[in-house]
């Protein structure tokens, strides 16, 4: 463990609900609390300097999720939870913004009462009939350029 950390007791109440979930008293020690969020704060210290570390050693100052997954890298166990993590906070974020990009949609149609508006209909009905004629052009021009090439040939 690096430096001695202040007393800050940024843990101390997750911590005692850990202990316990674990089987510890309801009413654990102060001592105890204590000392375990020491332990805990101490170590996400060490993590977050060797991160730090990583990041100037590649000249970057600020870190990156790379920087926490290079360090975790000889635990595989506390790899693969931050990268669940990760994963988790993508889908979280991922649906949040499709949430408020829909929402502003179902409350126009909720105040509309139509459902499904003319001109989403339409736009969504024209894509697909141009990308086909699109196709159907391309081996038309295809047989064009043969025929143009084998007239050249001979």
């Amino acid at each position: 463990m690096s430096r001695r950390l202040k007393k800050t007791n940024l843990f101390s109440k997750d911590v005692a609900s850990l202990m316990y979930a674990y089987g510890d008293s309801p009413q654990p020690l102060p001592e105890t609390v204590q000392c375990l969020d020491e332990l805990v704060s101490s170590y996400l210290v060490d993590i977050c300097m060797a991160a730090h570390k990583t990041a100037q050693t590649v000249r970057r100052n600020k870190i990156k999720v790379e920087d926490f997954k290079f360090v975790l890298r000889n635990d595989p166990v506390k790899l693969g939870r931050a990268e669940e993590l990760i994963k988790l906070s993508r889908i979280i974020t991922d649906a949040k913004k499709l949430f408020k990009s829909s929402e502003g949609k179902s409350l126009k149609r909720m105040r509309d009462g139509l459902g499904l508006g003319d001109e989403e209909v339409d736009d969504d009905t024209e894509e697909p009939h141009e990308e086909e004629e699109k196709v159907k052009k391309e081996p038309q021009k295809r047989k064009k350029r043969k025929n143009n090439k084998a007239a050249s040939i001979t």
